[in-house]
């Protein structure tokens, strides 16, 4: 597919660079009056306002983008009446919704071309099939909510059900790959909805940005639906008015906090599972020489890193770079180290390890912090509700703008002495608690989606009976 955009911007956004990984023809046309030569960015070739003529011909479009109010594209748009056209609301969007929406404006005899062929249904034979409907996955995407339901899935997967995970907005991600035993498929929406009506799961587990449409289709497919739910922010909680039959809390904070503001938190059952750690896979033989921050973004506090970094040049200090959130990777000094997002936390981050640093604005919870207890380091974090409930007395809180508290609280769990041997051992019982408490709460939450399994298989049974006769 050919796509020609009109924009308000310098930079091609982050879907119609996913478009461009994802084999289509993307070229983007600022109308961003700006004096400079066409260039390529990320596969996307981009051309400047005068140069729109040319873009036109380059790209012989299939379809045209533009953003609704931009001025400079209506006066350009009446010279490509005979192609089908998109308004966004405005420069952001989700790559899976755009690329979906794009393909709709094509000839139907070419949507099909467009589309990934629907593979036959990964879970043939399995008496009970549970899938996962998500816009990331890991590995390619590791923040908490990915690990949190990988961990989810893999627990029901090793009481014997069958499961699958499809990720629709990751064009990163090959067709397929499998972590830990858990199979994942990458399909666009409309490829992946008509996978889930082949299959027809008994539960359809789901979050962020594929919620609402993957608890209407369960609802339409016969098939249970459960909401994980990762925070209270209330763009998030809108979600739950799609009307799930089970809502997952990763933590007691955030159900509490939603029942003052939603009444769906009291119609719907639910259950409490925190971001469940498992010690043994982040523990390091030994920890290493540096203070880290894991998220080189503002809200999860790059700047008081740094400014700890500043004050204490004599020790070294690590960044890595995180999956959400624009990255602040630059200016370095001579102390600091930063690395990409990795797969392997234990040996690239939690053995270079001493002091972990969560100056972190928002948390619901703090998987990055609750891994780093395994290893016993110190954690220092801002006493977010979600922090507070993960790490107990396990750390030094203290607030993300008082610089210089960060400052001493570094240097003092830094060095070896009663101090840090004393945050070493809280670190290491506190990640006990936590494993004890995830073995818990996943038996319980398994014996849950076995029970909707049971009552799912039960209620088509007797459909069928009655059809029969």
């Amino acid at each position: 597919m050919r796509i020609l955009a009109l924009l308000p911007a310098q930079e091609p956004p982050a879907y119609l660079r996913s478009m461009a990984a994802a084999g289509h023809e993307v070229h983007v046309v600022t109308t961003v009056r700006r004096r400079e030569n066409p260039r390529t960015v990320d596969g996307v070739q981009v051309w400047p306002l005068g140069y729109w003529w040319r873009a036109r011909q380059a790209a012989r479009p299939d379809v045209v983008v533009t953003v609704a109010g931009d001025r400079q594209a209506e006066r350009i748009t009446p010279n490509l009446r005979r192609v089908p056209r998109l308004v966004l609301p405005h420069t952001d969007a989700d790559f899976g919704e755009f690329e979906e929406a794009c393909i709709r404006r094509l000839p139907v005899h070419q949507q099909a071309q467009a589309r990934v062929t629907v593979p036959d249904d990964p879970l043939a034979g399995e008496p009970v099939k549970v899938v996962a409907w998500i816009h990331f996955g890991v590995p390619y995407r590791r923040a908490g909510s990915e690990t949190m339901l990988q961990t989810m899935m893999r627990a029901l997967r090793d009481v014997g059900m069958g499961v699958l995970v499809v990720c629709s907005s990751m064009p990163e991600a090959p067709p397929s790959w499998e972590v830990d035993g858990v199979p994942y498929l990458h399909l666009g929406p409309h490829a992946a909805e008509l996978l889930f009506r082949s299959m027809r799961p008994q539960v359809m587990v789901t979050h962020h940005n594929y919620a609402a449409r993957a608890t209407g289709l369960a609802r339409e497919i016969g098939a249970r639906s459960v909401l994980l739910m990762h925070s209270d922010l209330d763009y998030a909680a809108t979600s739950m008015q799609a009307g799930p039959d089970m809502i997952v809390y990763n933590t007691e904070w955030v159900r509490a906090s939603l029942a003052t503001r939603y009444l769906e938190v009291h119609r719907t059952p639910s259950l409490i599972v925190h971001p469940p750690v498992v010690p043994g896979e982040h523990r390091a033989g030994a920890t290493g020489e540096r203070v880290t921050l894991v998220n080189l973004s503002s809200d999860k506090g790059v700047d008081t890193w740094r400014a700890v970094a500043r004050a204490l040049p004599r020790l070294p200090f690590l960044g890595v770079m995180g999956a959400h959130g624009i990255q602040v990777t630059a200016p370095l000094a001579p102390n600091m180290r930063v690395i990409r997002q990795t797969s392997d936390m234990r040996g690239d981050v939690w053995a270079h390890t001493r002091v972990l640093l969560v100056p972190s604005v928002y948390e619901s919870y703090g998987m990055a912090a609750a891994e780093g207890l395994a290893s016993g380091v110190p954690v220092i974090a801002h006493p977010t509700a979600g922090l507070r409930e993960a790490l107990g007395d396990a750390a030094t809180f203290i607030d993300r703008d008082d610089h210089q508290a960060w400052v001493d609280a570094a240097a003092g769990l830094y060095s070896d002495g009663p101090r840090r041997a004393k945050a070493t051992a809280a670190a290491l019982a506190r990640s006990v608690f936590l494993a004890e408490q995830a073995h818990t709460e996943l038996k319980v939450w398994a014996g849950t989606i076995e029970g909707l399994t049971r009552g799912v298989t039960e209620q088509h049974g007797a459909l069928a009976v009655a059809a029969a006769g």
